[in-house]
């Protein structure tokens, strides 16, 4: 038995350095061509298949792929360290090749950060939890354990997929994670996990949870799991917390006040229960809360063409409507939809027009547009990053786009672009360092941006 466990382990790190090799040839010969990243992608895919059949083999025998990768630890090398973009910035890259699953075609693996009493946290795609004490570089993760196996049982979770974490919160000494949930056979919700904060063992459990799932097979005809993305967390007034949901292309739920998708909610922290603070979102894949002036700011995926940047200002006076799928600067991918189907989703250009909220900026072509984070002193200037995935330079994607609103929070007075080249799947800022912590899925990178 220990021979044949000592086969299979020498088959697995040898596919997996033809896997890595494979992929990082094609990535050196590769320009941002949409015919060369459609080759890089298709091979991704079928690696990933590869690993995923290995993945299940080794369940049946309680045996994790990623463990035997892992060893403990999540290691990290030196790939760009304080390079100068401009006078105003500093940029380190460290690229680990021990996250094994992505949750994008377009990505060697996909995480989020967190950062609480000087230690960087991380959460995979598929779960793997890990912090380091921070001291301006990144050389190695300590995997944390944690019961995630125990509450999340199916396995396009832990595989490349579509479904996995979505986000993670560090808030009053417990972490919060936000995850697709498969609730029944084939039904799925956006759901959060609570714990109190260790870097010794994570018990996790359920927090949070819509009243439903949703149907891979439904009553609208549509479903996909990425447009449910969403489950971006920030801290609120009142012992709250926001929390974002996308409406998984079943597009009317986002004018269904009886529906938490396609929603940004507020949830309270000591029951867990939920209120609409805002409707009509596609999905909100970033979003942050000024305290001191009472505003949202978030920003959301629109289908072909139509990101947007939305401001809700004093967000518990009224429940703000922005416009899905009535309203969007963006269109369908489908070219020949049904007249029911048009009349369900017409996609106007305007929102006012029809009642809604517009977008104090709107992108088309879209960015691929990610999370958003303050990097102004509250009291002063409202200056923000935004991240962009995406695979198309030319059009603002993979890059981060600096964005500048008046005093009134009613426009975008300035906005300037800095090209990273990765898509950006996560951000987060330390004040008291003056620096953005980046997760590029791109490479499975944590970026280091200095703000001077």
């Amino acid at each position: 038995m220990q021979k044949s466990n000592k086969y299979l382990f020498f088959i697995i790190i040898l596919l997996l350095i033809t896997i890595t090799t494979g992929i990082f040839i094609e990535r050196k010969n590769s320009s941002s061509k949409k015919f060369e990243i459609g080759i890089l992608s298709e091979q991704l895919k079928i690696k990933n298949q590869q690993l995923a059949k290995i993945q299940k083999k080794l369940s049946a025998k309680d045996i994790n792929l990623q463990d035997v990768i892992n060893d403990g630890f999540l290691r990290f090398d030196t790939a760009i360290f304080n390079k100068s973009i401009n006078e105003k910035l500093t940029f380190s890259k460290f690229k680990t090749q021990d996250i094994l699953f992505s949750k994008n075609g377009y990505a060697l693996g996909s995480s989020y950060l967190e950062f609480n009493d000087n230690k960087i946290y991380l959460a995979s795609g598929n779960g793997i939890f890990a912090y380091s004490e921070f001291n301006g570089k990144i050389e190695k993760l300590k995997i944390i354990n944690s019961n995630i196996k125990n509450i999340v049982t199916y396995d396009k979770f832990y595989e490349t997929s579509q479904y996995g974490i979505k986000d993670i919160l560090i808030h009053e000494g417990n972490l919060y994670v936000s995850f697709f949930n498969e609730k029944f056979k084939d039904c799925y919700n956006l759901s959060i996990l609570k714990s109190k904060l260790s870097i010794e063992n994570l018990n996790f459990s359920l927090f949070y949870e819509p009243k439903k799932c949703i149907k891979k097979k439904n009553k609208y005809g549509e479903f996909w799991a990425h447009q449910g993305a969403g489950g971006r967390m920030v801290p609120y007034k009142n012992n709250q917390i926001l929390f974002t949901t996308g409406d998984f292309r079943y597009r009317t739920l986002a004018q269904n006040k009886d529906s938490d998708y396609a929603k940004i909610l507020r949830i309270n922290l000591m029951n867990g229960k939920s209120k609409i603070v805002s409707m009509g979102h596609r999905n909100p894949q970033g979003i942050f809360y000024n305290m001191k002036d009472d505003y949202i700011i978030s920003t959301e995926h629109g289908p072909k063409g139509g990101d947007e940047i939305n401001i809700n200002k004093n967000p518990d006076v009224k429940m703000k409507n922005y416009g899905w799928p009535i309203s969007s600067y963006g269109d369908h991918y489908a070219k020949h939809y049904s007249k029911e189907q048009i009349a369900k989703a017409p996609l106007h250009k305007s929102h006012k027009k029809f009642g809604f909220e517009e977008p104090i900026k709107y992108f088309v072509p879209s960015i691929g547009i990610s999370e958003i984070i303050m990097i102004s002193d509250e009291l002063s200037e409202h200056e923000f990053l935004v991240g962009s995935m995406g695979s198309e330079i030319k059009e603002g994607d993979l890059s981060l786009h600096y964005i500048k609103l008046n005093k009134n929070k009613t426009k975008v007075i300035d906005h300037n672009i800095v090209t990273i080249g990765e898509r950006i799947r996560d951000m987060i800022f330390i004040k008291e360092k003056k620096i953005a912590l980046l997760f590029l899925e791109t490479s499975s990178s944590i970026g280091i941006l200095s703000i001077n």
